[in-house]
């Protein structure tokens, strides 16, 4: 009778383990295939950035990584004044604070300034930073969020699929790694093969443009 309980104890055991490693290389697989779909785009001046499609689009998203000599609290300051950013970060002609959430998200105003004859554009961003001293790491996120436009601005066309994030780990020698990627679709009459040009041309813009911030 003490027999059939430890049987079945022993198969939900192994069942258990056999779960586990069949969720563990169905993690392997998707990461490689995630890994895959990106695909180098420029790698010199010790930046290295990759492109791949965003999903169900035919607009590049892009990956930048750099490792950069930089005050790592220097560079969450700079990352954390959003509405100076555009001060460096390509084709961002203003920034707006829309709504205070807390000291470390809120809601804003992005106008992007585009090349003739194609007209400005603005979003309505939620961006959040989080700054772990200890750890030393700092992280940011930003999405379309829906929020009301000032009327100064209401009838510029609205970007509403744009997102982005920024990993900065700060290293050994008075070093940091900065990985930045992001997405955007300016919509309207823009052809595809420009947006994505700038794809591959505007974050390496931004990141020299970082960098030079934070050696002021």
């Amino acid at each position: 009778m003490d027999l059939y309980p430890k049987v079945l104890n022993a198969l939900y055991q192994n069942m258990l383990k056999y779960l586990a490693i069949v969720t563990c290389f169905l993690s392997l697989l998707s990461t490689i295939a995630a890994q895959k779909d990106w695909k180098i785009a420029s790698d010199k001046d010790n930046i290295t950035l990759w492109t791949k499609d965003f999903p169900n689009s035919e607009i590049k998203q892009f990956k930048l990584k750099t490792i950069i000599k930089a005050d790592f609290d220097k560079a969450y300051s700079v990352l954390k004044d959003v509405e100076r950013m555009n001060l460096w970060y390509d084709r961002v002609s203003s920034v707006t604070l829309l709504k205070r959430i807390s000291p470390n998200e809120g809601i804003y105003l992005l106008e992007y300034g585009l090349p003739f004859p194609f007209e400005n554009r603005v979003a309505t961003i939620r961006g959040v930073i989080d700054y772990n001293k200890d750890k030393g790491k700092i992280t940011v996120n930003t999405s379309y969020h829906p929020f009301e436009v000032p009327k100064n601005k209401s009838e510029m066309l609205q970007i509403k699929t744009i997102g982005s994030t920024w990993e900065v780990t700060k290293l050994p020698n008075g070093q940091i790694e900065i990985i930045h990627s992001g997405h955007m679709n300016p919509g309207g009459n823009i052809p595809n093969w420009l947006i994505n040009d700038g794809v591959t041309s505007g974050p390496i813009k931004t990141i020299k443009a970082f960098k030079k911030r934070l050696a002021l």
